[in-house]
């Protein structure tokens, strides 16, 4: 039997001001991601006043990027009409793929001004990403926002509140649910592993991340309402692809690396 969800993505308004389910979540998500990374650096011995100051400009760069992606792909006659929708969040999401490139970018410059090692800042940040993006698909399960395409599954999910983002009164696949368990389940993956990892060296926890959350939504976006682009992937594929691309490469140089290192240390052995 389907579930129904009737929820008012509206919890409160004070004053004018609408408190959202939506935003509660990304809070949750942020609080929670930093609490993670914070973790991550101070294991790994990094500089903690550059990691804190760090944290907000990456924060910052994951929304904007997030809320420009979604805008370019979802509302772009909207946007040329009235560029202030660019900032009217409620009325739309942000694009998962939007925040993550613009948090990488972010990351890259920052490390590089502030004379921070990169990969293993990357290493601290992936497991946080991963919760913390777990934790945000739970907003977009409440509100609507990325929802499936119609199924007759037992676990379908129905959308009642007039004001949620799904169509109503349709059972729709509840990708939003499956992505929150799968993003949860790579972030265990990664955080247990991560001293095994940590083996291969600096940057083989960023790459499982890239590869692993590049698989989960290829697959996930199979069953989402979006319009193919290209060989009939959509566009949000098509950015996995080359994630998973990166990821795959970064290991594949670590794994090299690795298994160059035993027979560099016999010829060096074997010196006069």
């Amino acid at each position: 039997m389907p579930f129904t969800i009737d929820i008012n993505p509206v919890i409160a308004s004070l004053g004018g001001l609408a408190i959202r389910w939506y935003s509660l979540t990304l809070l949750a998500a942020v609080a929670v991601a930093i609490l993670v990374f914070s973790h991550e650096a101070r294991r790994k011995q990094l500089d903690q006043r550059a990691t804190l100051d760090g944290i907000w400009w990456v924060a910052i760069a994951a929304l904007v990027g997030g809320r420009i992606l979604y805008e370019l792909q979802n509302d772009l006659p909207m946007l040329g009409a009235d560029p202030l929708h660019l900032f009217m969040v409620w009325q739309g999401g942000l694009s998962f793929y939007g925040g993550l490139i613009a948090a990488i970018v972010t990351i890259v410059v920052f490390a590089w001004r502030r004379g921070v090692p990169l990969w293993p800042v990357l290493d601290a940040a992936a497991p946080a990403a991963a919760i913390g993006q777990a934790i945000g698909h739970i907003g977009c399960l409440i509100t609507g926002d990325s929802y499936g395409l119609p199924t007759t599954l037992p676990w379908a999910v129905i959308y009642r509140n007039p004001a949620a983002m799904a169509p109503q009164g349709i059972p729709l696949q509840p990708t939003q649910a499956y992505e929150a368990i799968s993003l949860g389940l790579l972030f265990a993956a990664l955080w247990l592993g991560r001293e095994r990892l940590g083996r291969l060296g600096a940057g083989a926890v960023a790459g499982s991340y890239l590869v692993g959350v590049a698989a989960i939504r290829f697959g996930l976006f199979f069953l989402r309402d979006e319009q193919a682009v290209f060989f009939g992937l959509k566009t949000a594929q098509l950015i996995g692809l080359g994630l998973a691309i990166g990821g795959a490469a970064i290991l594949a140089n670590l794994i090299r690396r690795r298994l160059a290192e035993p027979a560099c240390t016999t010829k060096e052995m074997a010196l006069p």
